[in-house]
């Protein structure tokens, strides 16, 4: 192989690393956000509706 392909390759790996960095620390600083903000009005609590709020979905029968 010559140095330019294998440079090419580390590079490629270097890159998709610093992205995966990137992602997981968005992630949980995403999550850590949320749970500084236990009733946060963007994010509504699920298990608090009532069954019939479905928010106009089509009855089931």
């Amino acid at each position: 192989m010559s140095q330019t392909v294998i440079f090419s390759v580390g590079i490629g790996v270097f890159a998709l690393t610093v992205w995966g960095v990137v992602m997981a620390g968005g992630i949980w600083l995403g999550q850590l956000a949320e749970s500084d903000a236990p009733r946060s009005p963007q994010k509504p609590v699920v298990a608090d509706r009532e069954p019939d709020d479905m928010h106009g979905a089509p009855e089931q029968s």
